[in-house]
């Protein structure tokens, strides 16, 4: 079920929700297209229910300044990389 943060869509089922909000994107003129997508789900081993995904918020480490210093200390032979690249 979609909870209450799903506005006009809370409460209802997501199979539901997905022929709804598909609805309203094309009375809308927002839906650009609908393609078949073969793809393995996920199914839950008890139910058999197909697992969704949750998108999350992805983060990323720069490593523009460890770089140069990691490349520092093998130019320097600081660190001895083995094997050696050939």
């Amino acid at each position: 079920m979609i909870n209450e943060s799903g506005g006009k869509y809370s409460g209802l089922k997501r199979f539901e929700c997905r022929r709804i909000i598909e609805k309203d994107l094309k009375e809308l003129g927002l839906l650009r297209d609908k393609k078949n997508n073969k793809m393995r789900l996920g199914l839950c081993s008890r139910s058999k229910d197909v697992i969704e995904p949750i998108i999350r918020p992805q983060w990323y480490v720069d490593c523009s300044e460890i770089s140069k210093r990691m490349m520092e200390a093998v130019k320097t032979k600081e660190i001895k990389i083995i094997p050696a690249e050939e």
